[in-house]
């Protein structure tokens, strides 16, 4: 039995979106529609043509989509693995003041000594949001773009569930982390959730044959 309940019979329990634009390889969004189709989700794809920021585009639905009880982002090029992600972010999700998703190192800001949960994934409820006041999650000289969600859950005393990396392709970079240090092209997280990164660059061919190995397991 699905043991979480929507708060108001009028909202949905959670909405999930992801968005692109024209400079994205046409393939990429349509084969994560046909993985969250396997599993049964609908995800929201906002197109965007005016080539707004990143942080700009989460300004926008985090401010503005507030008929749910919690908010998924994907980026583009981020995908689930199997259909036990969407229980274990629940269950993070369930305690009160939580932000939870894929932790995240920016390794050119702040000698590399930064944590936070990236926006390529991650899970909060809008009500907290709210009490958040919308925090702005453009990137500054000093933060990358989502960062200040973090920030702002630490400052205020919130909680934080990061997930790890379980798996990684090619390693590339350091996560300011003592066990989990590393992470890079095509990194999988909590062994539920499949980053490819710089599809959105166009170097997409490991993000869809990620996504067919995934359509063609019966397992899944």
């Amino acid at each position: 039995m699905w043991p979480f309940k929507k708060k108001q019979q009028h909202r949905s329990l959670f909405k999930i979106f992801s968005y692109y634009n024209s400079k994205v390889n046409p393939d990429v969004p349509r084969y994560q529609k046909a993985v969250f189709d396997k599993m049964g989700l609908s995800i929201n794809h906002i197109v965007n043509e005016k080539y707004l920021e990143h942080g700009e585009f989460l300004n926008y639905i985090t401010t503005t989509v507030t008929d749910t009880d919690y908010l998924i982002i994907f980026d583009i090029d981020c995908i689930p693995v199997n259909r036990y992600w969407l229980p274990l972010l629940l269950n993070d999700l369930l305690q009160p003041r939580t932000l939870a998703g894929a932790a995240q190192t920016a390794n050119h800001l702040r000698d590399s000594k930064n944590l936070y949960i990236s926006p390529f994934f991650f899970g909060v409820s809008t009500a907290y949001l709210r009490e958040l006041n919308y925090p702005d999650l453009k990137m500054t000289d000093d933060m990358d773009g989502g960062q200040n969600l973090t920030e702002q859950v630490l400052k205020t005393g919130g909680n934080l569930k990061y997930w790890w990396p379980t798996h990684i392709e090619e390693e590339m970079w350091y996560l300011h982390h003592p066990q989990h240090n590393k992470f890079g092209l095509g990194t999988t997280y909590n062994n539920a959730i499949y980053h490819a990164f710089y599809s959105r660059e166009n170097k997409s061919q490991n993000f869809i044959d990620k996504c067919k190995a995934i359509l063609a397991d019966d397992s899944i």
